[in-house]
């Protein structure tokens, strides 16, 4: 049997590791468009902010000879055809499968797109961008940057060129940062937390409308209210999309079953990947490292054994990046709220008949643990919790979640 995986990311690497652990001696060919040994997207900022790059290749730089892996690099997938197993890269050529992995992942979106072809503008999301970006600052010298987008990508940019020594102008189009990994209050309180924290010029409720250049590179931005930024370096972090086109023509992901089966001999895992919540059962995308890694040990050991079922995702997200000043956050922000804040941490718990049908902690990681706990078990906590959320010392729970012993 042949397999082949469109895509060397994460839920790429994971499903090739677990199959040859598992005992599969067939042959295993990786096409993705990037040049790289597979490696982990939470820490490429790292790099950014002066960690070496090798830290980003967190499975080995010598995973392809490793593991026994034919790799075809630079080479987008541009098309999938399931009728014919056969799989069409940007440069024409072709590779046959019996069984597709197919995890290619997320594209950027850029208000834009033209923008990217002036010097100085980049956006953030792969690893190509983060060399390139290091090249830039490097030859350029850059001491400032604007970063465009205020959610998770675009405060983690922010985070990590500041980490570095720029100065950052954060211009974000909402009333507040991290505006899907919060509520209201929520993002108030972590965009103004913040602030005082990095001491970043954070510009709401407006949007880079125009790139001023001299002789090809950028020299400034201009904004919709008017106001201008001189500034060498721009970073596009707007938003992504699933880059779901290659199989069925359009970025709105790819449903799967239970044993991440998009077509009898087509799987699919991660960013690209719609499964459904495993809590309240709702379809959609839920990018994050720990579904990723699961859906592909799910289709791994489908493939290996015929058995294996994925118990759904979960919506969390963790920004703790460069900065002593956590926000995490799962699950939805409705049904009755239950807050608490003392100084620089913030929490909010919202419950549904009693049990957690989302949660926020700012500030602090002790009680995130015990949180993500209770939800996805769906245990009531209305009797406790009132008195839980208010312990700033209650953090057994995470601790063993760590392999510590609870304080």
């Amino acid at each position: 049997m042949k397999i082949v995986t469109a895509g060397t990311g994460m839920a790429a690497a994971e499903f090739v590791e677990q199959l040859r652990l598992g005992g599969f001696d067939g042959e295993i060919v990786m096409v993705g468009d990037e040049d790289y040994p597979p490696y982990s997207p939470c820490v490429i900022p790292f790099y950014l902010a002066g960690e070496p790059l090798d830290t980003v290749f967190w499975k080995g730089k010598d995973f392809y000879e490793k593991y026994r892996v034919t790799a075809r690099l630079g080479e987008p997938v541009v098309q999938v055809d399931p009728d014919r197993h056969m799989i069409r890269t940007a440069d024409g050529k072709t590779e046959d499968y019996d069984r597709l992995f197919f995890a290619t992942g997320s594209n950027s979106w850029y208000p834009r797109p033209e923008w990217l072809g002036t010097e100085g503008v980049f956006g953030f999301k792969t690893l190509s961008d983060m060399v390139a970006i290091d090249r830039y600052i490097k030859e350029e010298q850059a001491t400032a940057a604007v970063v465009f987008g205020g959610g998770f990508i675009g405060v983690d940019a922010a985070l990590s060129l500041q980490a570095r020594g720029l100065r950052v102008s954060l211009v974000h189009r909402n009333t507040r940062l991290l505006s899907q990994m919060t509520d209201e209050d929520g993002g108030q309180f972590a965009t103004s937390r913040l602030a005082k924290k990095t001491g970043m010029d954070i510009r709401l409720r407006t949007k880079v409308e125009e790139i001023i250049q001299a002789d090809g590179r950028l020299s400034a931005v201009r904004l919709t209210d008017g106001q201008e930024i001189a500034t060498p370096l721009l970073i596009l972090a707007v938003g992504v999309t699933p880059n779901s086109a290659p199989l069925r023509g359009d970025d709105k992901g790819i449903c799967s079953n239970e044993q991440m089966l998009a077509d009898p001999c087509i799987y699919t895992a991660g960013d690209v990947a719609i499964t459904r919540h495993a809590v309240d059962g709702a379809p959609s995308v839920y990018a994050n490292y720990p579904n990723a890694m699961r859906q592909a040990r799910v289709a791994a050991r489908h493939l290996l054994h015929g058995d294996g079922s994925y118990s759904g995702s979960i919506n969390t997200t963790v920004l703790r990046k460069h900065i002593d000043f956590p926000v995490i956050s799962a699950g939805s922000f409705n049904g009755e709220p239950v807050t608490w804040q003392q100084g620089d941490v913030w929490r909010r718990v919202y419950l549904v008949d009693g049990m957690i049908n989302g949660y926020i902690t700012i500030g602090d990681t002790r009680l995130s643990g015990y949180l993500y706990q209770h939800y996805v078990d769906r245990t009531r906590v209305d009797g406790t919790i009132r008195k839980i959320i208010s312990s700033p010392r209650h953090d057994g729970q995470y601790r063993e979640m760590l392999g510590f012993a609870a304080a």
